[in-house]
């Protein structure tokens, strides 16, 4: 039995007043609502409702430096198409966000909200940490609507078709791909029930503990998609720079595990 994803009809979802609305957009404005809810979910079961408030009240401007973070991480690892094309770096909803771009600053951001509005950093960012991987799950779909994270050639039961437009040189006569996009949402989905029960079962784990776990899971996932994947935006040689970075996220986090359970 052969399961073939098509490729989508369209990138856009609809129109509004003659505007076109993609569904990367859709989907990532739908992945912002669910962690929104989520992390408020966790921070009211677990703590208090002042946490719940105080992150609805800073939450926009983390989500405002999360996406900036990853467009900016995006556009350096493709600099030579937007210095050719310089309206497309304002164009969002066409994709292009790095994750590890959102992390990065999400982690700065939250750093120096926490001092401004005096919450405990390390409970709000375990919050984040079990609630970023259902965003990304959600957000993945975005991908295949814009017919980008795919992986290689297969012939295997579960394939992705692949329009030729979006196709690289090198396999341009080729019609069937790994669905890479739907493997790291499945993955993340499964990655966010993880780090949800351990939310909640694990009473005495250490603060910071969860997001250390969240870097070293979701890197593993990451160098198993990259594996996988040809459509990466920046290598480093032949090395996709995501792998180099999700193996330095995956060190630092064990060692600070290390760190805070020898503590």
């Amino acid at each position: 039995m052969n399961i073939i994803i098509p490729a989508p009809n369209s990138s856009i979802a609809f129109y509004l007043f003659n505007f076109p609305l993609r569904f990367y957009g859709l989907l990532m404005a739908i992945s912002f609502f669910v962690g929104v809810s989520v992390v408020y979910f966790l921070l009211f079961r677990k703590y208090n409702k002042f946490n719940c408030e105080i992150f609805l009240d800073y939450s926009p401007y983390l989500i405002v430096l999360s996406i900036i973070g990853a467009r900016l991480f995006y556009i350096l690892g493709s600099l030579d198409f937007y210095l050719k094309y310089p309206k497309e770096i304002f164009l969002i909803n066409h994709g292009g966000l790095s994750l590890y771009g959102a992390i990065f600053f999400g982690i700065i951001g939250l750093y120096f909200l926490s001092k401004i509005k005096k919450f405990d950093f390390w409970e709000h960012i375990d919050a984040l940490a079990v609630a970023f991987p259902i965003c990304q799950s959600i957000g993945r779909f975005g991908n295949y609507f814009n017919q980008e994270a795919y992986g290689l050639p297969t012939n295997s039961f579960l394939k992705l078709y692949v329009s030729k437009s979006h196709r690289i040189d090198e396999f341009i006569n080729i019609d069937y791909y790994h669905p890479a996009f739907l493997y790291e949402s499945v993955l993340d989905l499964i990655l966010f029930v993880v780090l949800f029960t351990i939310f909640f079962k694990f009473k005495n784990i250490k603060k910071g503990a969860i997001a250390s776990i969240y870097l070293i899971l979701y890197g593993i996932i990451r160098l198993f998609v990259e594996n996988i994947r040809i459509d990466s935006v920046l290598n480093i040689g032949v090395i996709p720079i995501a792998s180099i970075i999700s193996i330095i996220a995956i060190i630092l986090s064990l060692i600070w595990l290390y760190l805070i359970y020898k503590k």
